[in-house]
């Protein structure tokens, strides 16, 4: 069953929520923390995994270089 994210328009919460696709289809869907039906459906990337941790966060503070430039500093560092 699919994990969907969305925002609340009325007390601006972002959250996730797992249902099946028929119900997603179906809209019916209320902010978990203030029951709003205003709620916006967050489209998020999505990845995988050979078994390894991975990150997409290139920005981390922890991590003094990318993939990209071993530097930090490039656009795909920010």
């Amino acid at each position: 069953m699919p994990n969907y994210d969305f925002k609340c328009e009325d007390c601006h919460q972002s959250f996730e929520l797992r249902m099946t696709i028929e119900e997603m289809e179906k809209g019916d869907i209320s902010c978990i923390y203030c029951k709003s039906k205003k709620v916006k459906r967050l489209y998020n990337g999505f990845g995988f995994s050979s078994g390894k941790t991975a990150s997409l966060n290139h920005s981390s503070p922890s991590s003094s270089s990318c993939s990209s430039c071993s530097s930090g500093s490039c656009s795909t560092c920010r």
